[in-house]
């Protein structure tokens, strides 16, 4: 795959209209030019070629910011790992933190070797080339969203060539930092549209092409040559498809990152879930799937046994606290389910879905009365313990707590007292605890926000968590987060979409969440 022919110059030394060639493997390449200039065209064109000379035992990733919008037709051909617009903030961020994986095993096994030196060597086992495509490149660099990987952006145009990332861009103009990229781009073309740039671009003067699409200027052995970038079909309508399916015969390694499309059910888990996983872990809720890796999300019964759920109004918690219970449910049958709301029946329709493992509760009162009688807890009554208590043996229990009393002055006791307690000795007593919307703790009760916080074991957020961290949330389990760092590693969530925070292990999860 070292040469591919991308179109023809005119040699005027020589009288001769030679073929085109560039290196996929050893340049950095920048398009300029105007509207319908033919730079999306060159994309394609490299794209065709790379497939033709594709080397099945080679990897290859191949990944698309098609911020042109013209580029989707090409998504499903076996080299491109990756073709994403600008419409999702966070498939632009998987990007990038696929090519930084690809490049940190790359690093380990060139050593202090140069990829290209060892790629086209023998001794190439695990190294892959990776490709990174930009489409509109000043679109991506002024837009506010990706800021924080502009430093990066210019790490890789330094750096990505030695460790295996060409980087291929296109460009109308100089605009949103473009010009300080270019000294890492050593094929540089200049299209129709770019006749008053060309001194910036190429360091010389240069004689406007003829005007036509794909008719540009490219320096040729130290020379600016006219040349004509091929079109990649000559019917790409008929022929795109046709080279796919020949193609898909092939036994090709990239690995694709699926995108996300719509809500993720019961019904399409599978489709989205990543191609290695072939088991779903036994009697432990799985919630949803990892943003980045397609990976399942699952809550461990084994060792949590006290659940948060923050965030927005209207935002999606009903719909996770139903897929939990539902989980929770149909893995262990025998289980009670106790639901406490502040009488507003939010509950009410999950309780019922099986109304025989369910009871239902409405002010603190009934569930101090409900624990005292039923053995959990003993109730605490202006501040006297009750001394006729008796702890009775049960089997599994879920509590389910979603009552706004819950946080105000009248709930403290619970909260402060009795829950901590309880959770302390949950894994003995085959108890859990899920806090369905926790909220602000009223009167600004330090301690009682501290016990909560202290009991809870993993966390829900579904809200966007840089946001969450700023306001609301900073007397939360996620109080001690970095906000800044947070912002720039997650795009905004997308509705009914969250975090989760298993505690202990301090691993924080974005999730797509499974719509029930």
């Amino acid at each position: 795959m070292n040469r591919l022919a991308m179109g023809i110059y005119d040699d005027l030394d020589r009288q001769t209209q030679p073929l085109l060639y560039v290196d996929a493997t050893a340049n950095n390449m920048i398009v300029f030019g105007g509207h319908r200039s033919g730079k999306t065209t060159f994309l394609k064109t490299l794209l065709v070629r790379m497939h033709e000379c594709l080397d099945a035992d080679r990897e290859q990733d191949v990944y698309i910011l098609d911020f042109g919008g013209n580029l989707g037709s090409y998504r499903d051909l076996p080299l491109v790992a990756a073709c994403f617009d600008n419409s999702n903030a966070e498939n632009i961020r998987r990007v990038f933190r696929a090519i930084e994986h690809k490049l940190e095993q790359n690093k380990k096994i060139l050593a202090s070797r140069q990829f290209g030196d060892v790629y086209h060597s023998g001794d190439a086992e695990g190294l892959a080339h990776i490709l990174l495509m930009i489409d509109n490149v000043n679109a991506f660099l002024a837009d506010e969203r990706y800021t924080s990987y502009h430093e990066m952006l210019s790490q890789l145009c330094r750096e990505g060539l030695s460790r295996g990332l060409t980087l291929v861009f296109t460009a109308a103009d100089f605009s949103g930092g473009v010009g300080r990229l270019l000294n890492s781009f050593d094929r540089r073309f200049a299209l129709e549209g770019s006749a008053d740039k060309y001194i910036d671009i190429f360091g010389m003067r240069v004689g406007e092409p003829m005007s036509n699409a794909g008719r540009g200027v490219s320096i040729i052995d130290g020379k600016p040559r006219e040349l004509q970038i091929f079109l990649p079909f000559r019917d790409e309508e008929r022929d795109l498809p046709m080279l796919r399916d020949y193609l898909a015969q092939l036994p090709v390694k990239t690995e694709k990152l699926t995108a996300f499309d719509g809500d993720l059910t019961m019904e399409n888990f599978r489709d989205f879930l990543a191609k290695d996983v072939t088991a779903l872990p036994p009697k432990n809720p799985v919630v949803g799937l990892d943003y980045y890796d397609h990976r399942p999300v699952v809550v461990n019964l084994r060792e949590v046994h006290s659940l948060a759920i923050y965030g927005k109004k209207k935002f999606g918690k009903t719909n996770l606290l139903r897929l939990l219970v539902r989980s929770i449910r149909g893995a262990y049958p025998d289980f009670r389910f106790v639901f406490f709301d502040d009488g507003r029946r939010q509950l009410k329709d999950i309780c019922n879905e099986a109304p025989s493992r369910g009871d239902y509760l409405t002010s603190v009162e009934a569930v101090s009365d409900y624990l005292d009688q039923n053995g959990f807890a003993a109730k605490i009554d202006r501040g006297v313990l009750n001394r006729s208590f008796t702890e009775k043996p049960h089997g599994g229990t879920v509590f389910v707590l979603q009552s706004k009393m819950l946080y105000q002055a009248n709930g403290a006791q619970l909260l402060k007292n009795v829950f901590p307690k309880m959770i302390a000795a949950a894994e003995e007593k085959n108890y859990w605890f899920i806090f369905s919307d926790v909220r602000k703790i009223g009167n600004n009760d330090r301690d009682t926000e501290s016990s909560l916080n202290n009991s809870i074991a993993a966390a829900f957020l579904l809200d966007n968590i840089a946001e969450f961290v700023t306001d609301r949330g900073s007397r939360s389990v996620f109080g001690e987060m970095d906000a800044k760092e947070l912002k720039n590693e997650y795009a905004r969530c997308e509705l009914g979409d969250g975090y989760y925070f298993d505690i202990e292990s301090d691993e924080l999860h974005k999730l797509k969440i499974i719509k029930v």
